[in-house]
């Protein structure tokens, strides 16, 4: 009974099990060397997840004490003492359903390859609460860095019984094909040799056969002939000589973004074809690392390891002296399909519902389309980049740890999350609103989308959050007779009370945008109303082309970066009617005396209720994944 349940909680994961140990987990093996896995739970949570003492003695008794696990749920969210696996756990916490700080990437990369060298026996284990989002980035962010593309499992003991054989049985098929087309081969090449032509090869019409080994000599089996193409095409990566001079040296560059561009899409294919099963022929296959935002983060792994990151980004080479780089946000545009009567009014009694309850605690109106802006903190995310870059390799590689840098400040790597400072709370702070107080939406026909919506979203200074919050008060005040629909509430968020009371050290006196580090990532949370529509976690620097550094007192210059909805986190229910968010983003120039705005506070609650969800056609598993991010 209880096994069937944790199959339903793992959904369309895949399971691992142990006909030994008569024990079936939430686990796979990604690679011989990488483990992932559902969260080591007790008491009633290990009822419907991996029972804590089940993944000890399933690693235990493959591995005996040549597995280390990484864990990267916060503590506030879930917890174990690392004692129960002989002290082999190592922390890096960060948020269900987020990116994480991007310093996690490498930090957690070099150590995977530091405990995999030490020897061929040993396994990482990787684990957050479901064994899906954030251990699936994590793997792929290490199987990015290697230097040669990742593989499968192909020892017995890493396969379930099926998988092995399945592999057994494709191997065999192989050896069958490879003698087949041997012969096919040396057939028609005698064939041509005797002034003959192929007969029947039209898909081997286009190469040059070659021997590039002896004759056999008596008594030895026939070689193989070697079968290139006859031509390679200009672009491929092999075609580009590594003595090149400069214009080929430019050309390799592009090669190796394009190669490491493809190698993402081959980690994340393999890590989706281990950690889901295989869909049936009508459903699509879901990926296994399913957020935009972490697969957004990943690409941005890719430039970093492709050497292809903007330059002055704290992951490439630049003076010590640079400056940092900030930019303008100016605007976010979001467009959205007219919800139509039905929609919006469960929507209007949804807001009813979130007003009822303690989840209101701030927000805006009810047909009020806003974005609460938001990082992490800031001293977390400078203590990430700190470590970093003291651990990173003599070299310059990312992918290595720096000899002798598991100590900084008298302070050990082990210890960085070992007191909770950074991991008992809300570890992501809000900073700014951006709303519409200009009735600046706007309405169009669209022969693909029926009518289409547009807001225009500007951040909101002390006044302007006046001006909807005294909207809120009228529209509260025009629905008093509606028994659908509840009463104000009777403390509304003050300016001085919110996180826009900072507005005079964030704006400029134009009140025109809100200033950001260009290479800090932020997280932009959409709501109507009170009713959370998804999030989209981004990095200025990577989404805008390089300012000219020699002209400082030139002309700012200005990106818009354009998400559809499939980019964005959650958007279902009223999220489902998004179709594109729009982000303009400007330079500051580098004498600009601006300063980044900073994390102040928690950002106001979210829900997405059942009533709007079910009104988009979403499933019960999207469903409660988007509540539980709402209220992350």
């Amino acid at each position: 009974m209880s096994d069937y349940i944790r199959r339903l909680v793992s959904g369309n994961k895949a399971r691992f099990k142990d006909p030994q140990l008569n024990v079936e987990l939430d686990l796979v093996y990604v690679t011989d060397h990488i483990i992932i896995m559902g969260f080591p739970a007790a008491g009633v949570e290990g009822f419907y997840r991996n029972r804590r003492e089940d993944a000890k003695r399933f690693l235990e008794h493959r591995h005996g004490s040549n597995f280390w696990i990484f864990n990267f749920c916060p503590l506030r969210e879930n917890s174990y003492p690392a004692s129960f696996f002989n002290n082999r756990v190592s922390r890096y916490p960060f948020p269900d359903h987020h990116a994480p700080p991007l310093a996690i990437l490498p930090l957690v990369a070099r150590e995977i390859r530091e405990w995999l060298s030490g020897s061929s026996e040993h396994v990482a284990v990787l684990h957050c609460k479901a064994g899906k989002g954030r251990s699936g980035t994590l793997a792929c962010a290490y199987l990015l860095s290697l230097d040669d593309s990742p593989s499968p499992p192909k020892l017995q003991r890493n396969l379930s019984t099926k998988e092995w054989a399945k592999l057994r049985a494709d191997q065999l098929m192989e050896v069958v094909e490879t003698e087949d087309m041997s012969e096919n081969v040396h057939a028609d090449e005698d064939a041509r040799l005797a002034g003959g032509k192929f007969k029947d090869i039209d898909a081997v019409e286009d190469f040059d056969i070659q021997s590039d080994t002896p004759a056999p000599q008596e008594g030895e089996g026939k070689s193989t002939p070697k079968i290139v193409l006859e031509k390679e095409p200009a672009d491929t990566p092999r075609s580009v000589s590594p003595s090149a001079n400069s214009q080929k040296s430019q050309d390799s560059r592009v090669s190796n973004a394009t190669a490491k561009a493809n190698k993402l899409e081959d980690v994340l294919a393999l890590h989706t074809s281990r950690r889901m099963k295989a869909p049936s022929p009508a459903k699509n296959a879901q990926h296994g690392v399913s957020i935009p935002s972490q697969r957004r983060w990943l690409y941005y792994w890719s430039l970093i390891l492709a050497h292809e990151a903007p330059y002055g980004f704290w992951a490439s080479p630049r003076p010590t002296d640079a400056p940092k780089r900030t930019v303008r946000l100016r605007e976010i545009n979001v467009r959205m399909r007219d919800l139509g009567g039905m929609k919006t009014g469960l929507l209007r009694l949804a807001n009813s519902v979130i007003e009822r309850t303690s989840a209101a605690k701030s927000g805006g109106g009810k047909s009020q389309v806003w974005v609460s802006l938001a990082r992490y903190d800031d001293d977390f995310v400078d203590i990430l980049e700190k470590w970093e870059k003291h651990s990173r390799a003599e070299d310059g590689s990312m992918c290595k740890r720096r000899k002798g840098s598991t100590h900084l400040d008298e302070q050990a790597l082990s210890d960085l999350f070992s007191d909770g400072r950074w991991d008992k709370q809300k570890m992501i702070r809000s900073f700014m609103r951006m709303g519409d107080t200009e009735g600046s939406v706007s309405k169009k026909n669209s022969d693909k989308d029926g009518v289409v919506l547009t807001y225009n979203l500007r951040p909101l200074s002390d006044q302007k959050w006046e001006t909807i919050h005294d909207q809120i008060q009228k529209d509260a005040a025009s629905q008093k007779n509606h028994d659908t629909l509840s009463p104000p509430r009777s403390t509304a968020p003050s300016a001085s009370s919110s996180v826009t009371d900072l507005a005079q050290e964030i704006l400029d006196e134009d009140d025109d945008g809100v200033i950001l580090d260009a290479e800090r990532e932020v997280r932009a949370k959409l709501y109507m109303g009170q009713v959370f529509m998804g999030w989209f976690w981004f990095i200025p620097i990577f989404h805008m082309p390089l300012p000219d550094a020699t002209q400082k007192n030139a002309q700012a210059q200005t990106t818009i970066f354009t998400l559809p909805r499939g980019e964005i986190d959650f958007a279902l229910g009223a999220g489902a009617s998004i179709i594109d968010v729009a982000v303009t983003l400007e330079w500051q120039p580098l004498q600009a005396h601006g300063h980044p705005a900073p994390a102040v506070g928690n950002e106001p609650d979210g829900v997405v209720t059942g009533l709007t969800d079910a009104a988009t056609g979403a499933t019960v598993g999207e469903a409660v994944e988007a509540v539980e991010a709402a209220e992350d």
